[in-house]
């Protein structure tokens, strides 16, 4: 395909949206089998070409707003999609993390959660390691880890001089090494949506015109290939 090997980005964030227009423009109803079919297939397209992290935007905090039937639909989908995947992620390799607000889970999603993080924690050396963001806003992990730090402070567990970009990721919910290199977002809007906002700072974006279920390996191929053809300086 014209890759570089060396130049694969370790860590892929990606926000498939466009799954309610994609259906509403073919008369169906609200359903995410498509969305996570999709997923699935990211997640496979990361073991393919030998990427070592993903972060997926399964559901914002800020999705909470669209009601208890919309919210409780796609954690039930969830649930199945992990249920069903679970050997999967075990035979393939694949630790899954979740990160966001649990307490805004219902208690059969936060079950399976806890049952697929344990099943796939102990993997010595994962082909994958697979954040699923739910309920989850950078600007709320932004402030959950300034309050940590200030009361450390207060506390007199460290002093504020001591405060680095380092020591602020360790309280990031999403803090993780590497931080994601490339961002993928479908649906044609052009923005973050609160996604990883601390993290995707020197990111490169890659924005797609088209539906979250239209994306093929083809668009994963072009988005590899457009960040390689980047000039990647940060400022220097």
């Amino acid at each position: 395909e014209g890759l570089k090997k060396d130049l694969i980005p370790r860590h892929i964030a990606v926000i498939f949206d466009g799954n309610r227009r994609w259906l509403k423009a073919q008369g169906k109803p609200l359903d995410y089998v498509p969305f996570f079919q999709i997923n699935g297939l990211f997640a496979n397209l990361c073991l393919k070409w030998g990427v070592a992290a993903a972060t997926t935007f399964i559901y914002s905090y800020d999705n909470l707003q669209r009601g208890k039937e919309a919210t409780e639909l796609i954690f039930g989908q969830l649930e199945r999609f992990l249920e069903h995947n679970l050997e999967d992620f075990i035979r393939k390799k694949i630790k899954v993390v979740v990160i966001g607000e649990r307490k805004e889970y219902t208690k059969s999603l936060q079950d399976i959660i806890k049952q697929v993080e344990e099943a796939t924690k102990n993997e010595a050396k994962p082909k994958l390691e697979w954040r699923l963001a739910i309920c989850y806003a950078g600007t709320r992990d932004i402030l959950q880890a300034t309050r940590k730090l200030c009361e450390k402070a207060k506390a007199g567990v460290i002093e504020p001089s001591a405060i680095d970009m380092t020591t602020f990721d360790g309280e990031l919910e999403a803090g993780t090494v590497p931080t994601p290199e490339l961002l993928i977002r479908t649906g044609g809007e052009l923005r973050l949506s609160n996604y990883l906002v601390w993290h995707l700072a020197l990111a490169e974006y890659y924005f797609l015109p088209i539906q979250a279920p239209e994306f093929t390996e083809g668009h994963f191929i072009d988005a590899l290939r457009s960040f390689q053809q980047r000039d990647r300086n940060f400022g220097k």
